[in-house]
């Protein structure tokens, strides 16, 4: 009997955007929206001297729109990275064992094909980049990514054999450091959460209801931290309402590899500044809540993020 729980998605990474591939992963998903095929219908009145009765109806633009909210894996989530931000510079840690991957911007994305099988149905996307990565953590949880993005078109394909990474997800205490501004907080942060945008939208033209290409608009980047109030977080609290920008670093270490090295992932935000802070009141601790938003920087760009793992390149 077929049942609509035993549901599948896997990816792979294209080397032509929009030619679909076979995917090679699986992800362990959490519960997810999924990507959804959105269709507009058009419809034209016509006056010919009686009523308008008259409706010309026709397809309108098709969309290939949703994501996934997956743990953070070692080796999976820089396909993620590698399409969102668009370019990936590996470097040898241990040879033959252990790379560093340094993710960067760049107006070209490369598009994942994701197979999304839900109960009897089998699709492949083509050419879907994620427009949007948000990474989270929180006491007691695992770090996770919500990844939602856009794809070039779909078609009806055949499952894959399901293979999952074998490394474990990265979880709150893999946590190392925290930083704002050099000062090391995560002892005193609940969670924190952070979204990049890269901005990519979808280009149609003429003669085709589905899309033809990519383009990527402005990148942005929000985020919020939970914290305790004390002398230090107050501290960086009044430097940033006065104006002052603050590095963030976010420095996850996982499970060892190779001879001396982990897995690990790390985030550098280089210019934050705070848009919105409150206090909590209440039975519990005192509470601090802060958003930020960040700035270009001229070294790191707007966001540096670096993957190690035992893949060699994407």
């Amino acid at each position: 009997m077929d049942s609509g729980t035993q549901n599948q998605i896997s990816l792979g990474i294209e080397s032509n955007y929009g030619q679909a591939v076979v995917p090679a992963l699986s992800l362990p998903i959490n519960a997810s929206d999924g990507i959804n095929v959105r269709q507009e219908v058009v419809g034209v009145e016509s006056i010919k001297g009686t009523n308008p009765k008259n409706k010309a109806m026709f397809l309108g633009k098709q969309s290939f729109e949703g994501g996934y909210e997956v743990g953070v894996y070692p080796q999976t989530i820089g396909l993620l990275l590698k399409s969102a931000f668009g370019t990936d510079t590996p470097s040898t840690i241990e040879a033959g064992a252990v790379y560093k991957h340094t993710f960067s911007e760049s107006a070209t994305k490369l598009g994942l094909t994701i197979e999304q099988q839900i109960g009897t149905i089998t699709k492949r996307f083509a050419g879907w980049i994620p427009n949007k990565l948000k990474f989270s953590a929180k006491v007691g949880g695992m770090v996770t990514c919500a990844a939602t993005g856009l794809a070039k078109g779909q078609a009806d394909a055949t499952k894959i054999s399901k293979t999952y990474e074998t490394n474990r997800t990265f979880n709150w205490a893999d946590i190392a450091t925290l930083s704002i501004g050099g000062t090391d907080i995560k002892a005193k942060v609940d969670s924190f959460e952070f979204e990049y945008d890269n901005g990519v939208e979808m280009f149609y033209g003429l003669g085709s209801i589905t899309p033809q290409d990519r383009f990527p608009k402005s990148s942005t980047i929000i985020g919020k931290i939970e914290c305790f109030i004390d002398a230090t977080t107050d501290d960086f609290i009044e430097d940033m309402i006065d104006g002052t920008q603050k590095e963030i670093i976010i420095d996850i270490q996982g499970d060892d590899i190779g001879s001396v090295s982990s897995t690990a992932l790390k985030f550098t935000i280089s210019k934050c500044s705070i848009s919105k802070f409150e206090t909590k009141l209440g039975f519990g601790y005192n509470a601090l809540s802060i958003e930020f938003q960040a700035s270009e920087d001229s070294t790191n760009g707007l966001i540096k993020t670096e993957l190690t793992n035992t893949t060699a390149s994407y």
